[in-house]
């Protein structure tokens, strides 16, 4: 357990040690490369391997997507696992998928998890798989897949293997942890048996981050935290964050730390062919003034689902994912298309057939119907005026649907409501569906129940503009926090 220390001064961060913290740490190290660009780093800039992958262009100074991919690739053997070798059997997945978006003018940066068990369809195959399974097929598929299910387009490409996280943890000397109990993953390799301050070296760091089937010590006896991929995720940002405090308290101006963390990218990092250091040094210039907790981490909303063949994956959330989805396409925030918007149609009307001319009208403005039928399965036989309910999480989409209808509709959250679900509860009131939505200010919210939720936010399409209340994903399964009072962990 770590002992009391006297709060050491900040270091003066220069603008390349600034980029570091921008992005994250791990996957983009090789930034710190660029970043010091001069001499003997720009000459290991110039030695790391390239990736040969079609990419969406930008114009020069605009918001930029890095997608970061951390690969499981088995080439060299498994560090989890020594006795794994390389070969057709054991195939490359991607153990980790983000997308990062920096905007220089802005200076703003916010980044964005795809689980790994997420089930999209796999761009030129015709079929759909697990996301990671598009990496396995190429580089190249995996971008492809990414801008053809999420419409974000790819502009540049960094991947980390297994070994060279290993090597940026060692660099900075180990990263600190706090562990409030007993944690394991036989899978991954995970043991940390006593709570408390541990300091997770490179071995520990990757099973900590690969943690999908965690274990944990409650009264005595190994509970399971049971979130799966999206729990790893969670615990995989904590990570990053942690990484980048270890980094600024080792102080990036060591030029000893700053040299094995370019040994470090330059060994194990693959970037596309488009990405020169001159770019990287024009990008960090503007990050002079960047504040590492200005990075905001997000995780794509997904619903647990079980494919035709029995296999447990997730489905992605169309709706509540189309307003993260936003930011890095370029566009408003609060946007959603009809299109990924699917409404249960009840009659509370008391007027027979309502539901399904309601219903057709839904569909002839774009929206999506799965089903049809009477308001007293859900306690709303009859109503005086259209209602609209949403599921938590789901506001933006149901918010669309009322300002398609002429009425101005009840609309409320239900937390009842299965994840993703908008059910439209067609009142005495109700005339017509619009073909184009009235303005946003013309629609209505009310609360059904007091959840404590807030409404989603619109405006500009920059990552700045956007409020932390609503760019920050809330922690999924269990996730180490901060040490107790009167005690420290660094």
């Amino acid at each position: 357990m770590a002992s009391e220390r006297l709060p050491r001064p900040t270091p003066r961060r220069s603008w390349a040690q600034r980029l570091v913290l921008a992005v994250g740490a791990l996957l983009s190290v090789v930034l710190v490369v660029a970043a010091a660009g001069l001499g003997w780093g720009y000459w290991q800039f110039n030695n790391i391997s390239r990736a040969n992958v079609a990419l969406s262009d930008v114009a020069s100074g605009g918001p930029q997507n890095y997608l970061l991919v951390g690969s499981d690739s088995r080439a060299g053997g498994d560090p989890i696992d020594p006795s794994a070798k390389g070969g057709p059997a054991l195939g490359q997945r991607s153990d980790t998928i983000m997308v990062l978006r920096i905007d220089p003018k802005q200076q703003a940066a916010v980044m964005l998890s795809l689980p790994r068990d997420l089930w999209v369809p796999i761009a030129g195959t015709g079929n759909q798989q697990r996301i990671n399974a598009a990496y396995g097929l190429g580089k190249q598929v995996l971008v492809d897949t990414i801008e053809q299910d999420f419409g974000i387009p790819i502009n540049h490409y960094v991947e980390i293997d297994f070994s060279g996280f290993q090597q940026v943890v060692q660099a900075v000397g180990g990263v600190p942890i706090w562990f409030d109990r007993a944690m394991r993953d036989s899978n991954s390799g995970l043991d940390i048996q006593h709570p408390g301050c541990v300091t997770l070296d490179g071995y520990q760091a990757l099973a900590f981050a690969r943690a999908r089937h965690l274990l944990y010590m409650h009264k005595g006896s190994w509970s399971s935290d049971g979130t799966g991929d999206l729990g790893r995720i969670s615990r995989q940002q904590l990570f990053i964050r942690r990484t980048i405090q270890r980094a600024v308290s080792k102080g990036l101006d060591n030029p000893l730390t700053l040299k094995h963390l370019i040994e470090a990218g330059t060994r194990n990092v693959t970037i596309d062919r488009g990405l020169s250091a001159q770019m990287l040094l024009a990008l960090g210039g503007r990050f002079r003034s960047f504040d590492s907790n200005n990075l905001k981490s997000l995780t794509v909303p997904a619903i647990p689902f079980r494919t035709a063949g029995g296999a447990a994956v997730l489905k992605l959330d169309e709706a509540g994912a189309e307003p993260l989805l936003n930011i890095f396409r370029g566009r408003d925030f609060g946007a959603i298309r009809p299109g990924v918007v699917t409404a249960t149609v009840l009659n509370s009307s008391g007027v027979g057939g309502q539901a399904a001319n309601a219903a057709g009208a839904l569909l002839q403005a774009g929206f999506k119907v799965d089903r049809w039928g009477n308001g007293s399965e859900l306690g709303h036989a009859t109503s005086a005026r259209t209602l609209v309910r949403y599921a938590v999480g789901n506001q933006p989409a149901a918010e669309l649907l009322g300002r398609h209808l002429s009425v101005d509709a009840d609309i409320a959250e239900d937390p009842t409501l299965a994840p993703g679900q908008v059910v439209l509860f067609v009142g005495k009131d109700f005339t017509t569906v619009l073909a184009n939505p009235k303005p946003a200010a013309a629609a209505t919210t009310t609360s059904a129940v007091d959840s404590g939720s807030g409404s989603s936010t619109s405006g500009n399409t920059s990552v700045a503009s956007t409020s932390s209340t609503t760019t920050t994903s809330t922690p999924i399964g269990l996730v180490p926090g901060d040490p107790p009072p009167g005690q420290s962990c660094s």
